[in-house]
């Protein structure tokens, strides 16, 4: 895909959620490398005890879920969305367990492939597949979390019912993810969220108080739904995230670092200069309740 084509179709939901399997991997075909500069090998955000740097917090963020989800050494697990395996290769060390990593970005599933070939990565296996169809058996799996990821799925519901299907009867189901305010009017969804999702090339996301309803229906009993400010300090991430959006627009950080760039009613003229808004409508969005970083654990019913 060239960049031209995906700027018109990134400009719209319709265009994201029709052809989601395209945009998502053009979008991280383009940023990965940038990202690495900043986020190393996690792709997340995450929140901060005080004077945490960025990887001490991802890690604890993702031994928390790995505690939550009670995973331990000899355990199957799936990671949903797994980026270049950062995440999958600290949980695998942390608590011993196998982890096939899942991710409908081929580019992303080469380089973890390449990446993890230490003894970390005899435990951990990489496959380039869509979580709304999941190429496993029924119940093969001891538990799955999924960081940040199923945001970019255009079928929520879709892809927690395939969670559940390959997830064993009271494995675990632990994960973080980007949600809208409850009761968003349409203008403010349209002058909130939106922008957030053009940015960084997600469909839509679906409101917080939802989650819950979702995974219930999917065959899960939600133990707990919180979120990320409920665990520490997520102010740090916008100036991680203005740094990497700076590297990846050339140098042009500091109207991000700022929050001088408007996206609420121009279309971008190239990508560099969406990544640059990305920044801004993100961090706006959070601040002002209107998108909520939040995360669950569930497990599965039976």
């Amino acid at each position: 895909m060239q960049n031209t084509e995906y700027l018109e179709l990134v400009e719209t939901a319709g265009g994201r959620e029709n052809h989601y399997a395209r945009v998502v991997d053009r979008y991280y075909e383009l940023v990965t490398p940038m990202c690495r500069d900043v986020w190393s090998d996690s792709f997340h955000l995450a929140w901060f005890a005080e004077g945490q740097q960025l990887h001490e917090a991802q890690r604890t963020m993702q031994r928390w879920l790995a505690d939550r989800g009670g995973f331990t050494a000899g355990d199957e697990l799936l990671d949903v969305g797994c980026g270049i395996g950062g995440p999958a290769a600290n949980v695998a060390e942390y608590t011993g367990a196998m982890v096939t990593g899942v991710n409908i970005c081929g580019h992303q599933v080469r380089v973890a492939r390449s990446l993890h070939t230490g003894d970390v990565g005899t435990q951990l296996t990489f496959v380039e597949a869509d979580a709304m169809q999941l190429p496993f058996r029924s119940a093969r799996f001891d538990g799955v979390y999924a960081i940040e990821a199923l945001c970019y799925t255009p079928d929520k519901p879709r892809a927690y019912a395939e969670v559940a299907r390959v997830v064993k009867p009271g494995g675990a189901f632990v994960g973080a993810d980007w949600f809208c305010a409850d009761d968003l009017s349409e203008a403010d969804y349209a002058r909130w969220v939106e922008p957030m999702c053009r940015a960084f090339a997600i469909p839509r996301v679906i409101p917080f108080g939802a989650i819950r309803e979702h995974l219930e229906t999917a065959g899960f009993e939600v133990e707990s739904v919180s979120r990320y400010d409920d665990h520490g300090d997520v102010a740090p991430n916008w100036r991680l995230c203005a740094e990497n959006s700076a590297n990846a627009a050339g140098g042009a950080g500091a109207g991000v670092a700022a929050g001088a760039v408007d996206v609420s009613d121009s279309r971008p003229e190239s990508f560099e200069s969406l990544l640059e808004a990305s920044v801004p409508a993100l961090r706006d969005a959070c601040r002002a309740g209107k998108v909520i970083m939040g995360c669950w654990v569930a497990r599965r019913r039976g």
